[in-house]
């Protein structure tokens, strides 16, 4: 996932970076596994859904998604010559991710709900821990041996730890700087670990349907021609007169990190600061004028504090009256005739009263969001703003260190579905410190995850000895699977941007739960 309209901002903005041209020469192949999986799966329900005769069951779906996996992979493997092939699906991921996993098969849930959609599977089945990831996992090892693949083909299952897209960099760090790679996927996390890497001849390789023939073309991101024109761009618009390796590497950095302010899979973008709503420009020109003062972002592997903040103090200034124009905005926006099926403008549809409120109140407008948002009323009790702050700053840091692939607090998220404002997070005296950051806490177990992202209604997926803490009414977890729940939609557009309220996430509490109650 990562940042919401990235790639296509970025196609948009340097039109030499995508090409439809096949690379030449290839050294390595890498498959970021689950969009595979995921493709595969939506073909063979969508077969399913257009069949006359009767259904087929479970076993069945299972074992045909298993096999077209592998022709897929087959498929790649024989038309992409390389020397070698690195496939990597996600395992047990951070609880940061944990976060927005749970809150993805949630709104699937409503989405489904809404437009009468006919499950023909579960696709929640493809996450780390059920039984068909251990299903697939063996079968894509087996096969790899007797298909006599062995030799040059790593796969690297959901049983391993860490997302697929991260293990994936991890096995190509010391691949030689010359090396030609490949890596199947375009997400925006993909394209901001590329940048990261500072290696220049990545490729990353994305599938698309056309319209009109449903035929499939390949696109290719070159990282390289994409790195020369961010830092043109930046040095031409900065003023970056230093033309070095090192500082090149600092300025991409910079760059990077200042996008985590748009928001991405660990941490929602700024209220003002939105990637469609010319957030990036925005973005950037804060980022100049504060390191004309403090110097770089990002120096040598470690984030200047000082020039996050003045960055945060620039966006500040107008943070009241540009809050006021997004919401006179989104006031006058309306849906589409052409829309399709009921969830379609879902947050347009179900426009937040929130909205009116903070327009109409210009004064007292953060009040009425901490009020409605966080369920929050500051003026009585601050502990869930400063919470937010203190959260959403360490999330800054905590996502940098996980893109530079370092050792990370896998247990620590940002709890909440909206951030803080900005001068709530200025005002917060320890948000303005360097925020302390732990990196003793391991992955989790996978029936852990499966706990925490599952919804009940996915609960045959779970292990049959976990499956009583989803049903057992008198149970300690039975309160974090709710069948009905709301939706927030506060200018957000389509239902995926939207969230759904549900209980926080407490790990020290599941654990706690599952020791107890394994005693009896």
């Amino acid at each position: 996932m990562g940042i919401p309209y990235y790639f296509y901002s970025l196609t948009q903005k340097y039109n030499n970076i995508l090409s439809n041209n096949k690379p030449t020469h290839l050294d390595i192949y890498c498959i970021d596994f689950n969009g595979i999986i995921h493709n595969v799966a939506q073909d063979i329900i969508r077969k399913y859904n257009d069949a006359t005769e009767g259904r087929a069951d479970n076993n069945t779906i299972e074992a045909e998604i298993i096999e077209g996996v592998w022709d897929r992979i087959k498929y790649y493997i024989e038309n992409y010559k390389a020397n070698k092939y690195v496939i990597c699906a996600d395992g047990v991921a951070p609880l940061a991710k944990m976060f927005q996993q749970r809150k993805r098969r949630y709104l699937n849930i409503y989405r489904n709900t809404l437009d009468n959609v006919n499950i023909v599977w579960d696709t929640n089945a493809i996450t780390p821990g059920t039984s068909f990831m251990d299903k697939l996992n063996t079968y894509i090892s087996k096969k790899v041996i007797e298909e006599h693949y062995s030799d040059k083909v790593i796969y690297c299952g959901s049983n391993e730890c860490g997302e697929g897209e991260h293990k994936i960099f991890k096995m190509i760090k010391d691949a030689p700087i010359d090396d030609q790679i490949i890596i199947h996927g375009l997400d925006a996390d993909l394209i901001i670990l590329s940048l990261m890497s500072h290696k220049e001849n990545i490729y990353l390789m994305r599938e698309v349907k056309e319209l009109h023939t449903n035929k499939t073309i390949y696109n290719y991101l070159n990282v390289r021609e994409l790195r020369k024109a961010i830092l043109c761009e930046l040095k031409t618009n900065w003023d970056f007169n230093f033309d070095t390796p090192a500082n090149d590497c600092d300025l991409i950095e910079t760059y990077c990190t200042a996008c985590t302010i748009l928001g991405n899979d660990f941490i929602p973008h700024l209220l003002t600061i939105e990637l469609k709503n010319n957030g990036i420009d925005n973005l950037l020109s804060a980022t100049k004028r504060s390191i004309k003062v403090n110097g770089l972002l990002v120096n040598n592997g470690v984030i200047n504090h000082n020039c996050l903040i003045d960055i945060f103090k620039d966006l500040a200034n107008t943070e009241d009256d540009d809050i006021h124009t997004i919401c006179e905005r989104y006031i006058k926006k309306k849906i589409p005739d052409n829309k399709n099926v009921a969830s379609d403008y879902y947050g347009l549809k179900n426009k937040d009263p929130l909205i009116n409120t903070i327009y109409n109140s210009p004064n007292k407008w953060r009040q009425e969001y901490y009020r409605v948002i966080f369920d929050n009323n500051i003026s009585i009790d601050s502990t869930i703003m400063f919470n937010a702050c203190n959260n959403y700053i360490k999330g800054i840091y905590w996502v940098y260190s996980y893109y530079k692939g370092r050792d990370i607090d896998c247990e620590w998220y940002y709890p909440y579905n909206y951030p803080p404002t900005i001068k709530d997070i200025l005002n917060h005296s320890i948000a303005n410190e360097i925020p302390a950051m732990n990196t003793d806490n391991d992955f989790v177990q996978p029936y852990i995850q499966l706990l925490i992202v599952l919804p009940k209604y996915s609960v045959k997926l779970l292990p049959k000895k976990y499956q009583r803490y989803m049903l057992d009414i008198y149970g300690g977890l039975f309160h974090m699977y709710p069948v009905k729940y709301n939706i927030q939609s506060f200018l957000k557009t389509q239902l995926w941007e939207c969230s759904p309220i549900l209980p926080l996430i407490n790990l020290n509490y599941i654990r706690r739960v599952i020791e107890l109650e394994g005693k009896y």
